[in-house]
């Protein structure tokens, strides 16, 4: 009776021990909601939120891939609906880091985040690009340009006009020739 009853209770052990991990399998393989922690670079605009129509997207695309070559610097636009709670600056910066902003080993770009549920917008600067916009310059360009445009709901305006004076800001502290990355000299 005693060896029934062990036998039993192993066998009742090793069900649940099969179904728990039955359980784990199932939550592994079962699709996860995308998050903002695990979007992927889209080209130079990544926009989530479906906000741009293909022309304006098209549009900054070509404009950004045109500051590239000629200063070096690299700019990405990214749009999501919303941040499900966590704090922009937290989020922008992980993003930069996982999308490699700038050239490799150089850090020389920038990453404008936008939330549109929370309302926020963010310029994220590469390390190597921390002394192209000097302190206050980006919060400049989004408190006296971007914002003003979007509350009057001219958003793709507000982005151009933006992106635009962060290309002025970048453009005035040139990396001279011989200190740009090979993958630059090769464009000229």
């Amino acid at each position: 009776m005693k060896s029934l009853l062990s036998n039993c209770r192993y066998k009742s052990l090793r069900n649940c021990l099969f179904l728990g991990l039955l359980i784990l399998l199932a939550a592994a393989c079962s699709p996860k909601e995308e998050t903002p922690a695990t979007l992927a670079r889209q080209g130079w605009v990544s926009d989530y939120a479906d906000k741009l129509k293909p022309g304006d997207k098209t549009r900054i695309s070509a404009a950004l891939e045109a500051y590239e070559k000629e200063t070096c610097h690299q700019i990405f636009l990214l749009i999501i609906p919303a941040l499900g709670g966590e704090n922009i600056a937290e989020f922008s910066q992980r993003t930069a880091s996982a999308w490699d902003i700038g050239q490799p080993g150089f850090g020389n770009g920038f990453l404008v985040t936008i939330a549109l549920q929370e309302g926020s917008v963010r310029i994220e600067t590469g390390s190597a690009f921390e002394w192209f916009i000097q302190n206050g310059t980006a919060d400049t360009i989004l408190k006296e340009v971007m914002f003003p445009l979007f509350r009057e709901d001219r958003f793709v305006e507000g982005l151009e006009r933006g992106l635009a004076e962060i290309m002025i800001a970048g453009r005035l502290k040139p990396i001279s020739e011989n200190h740009k990355p090979d993958v630059c000299r090769q464009n000229k």
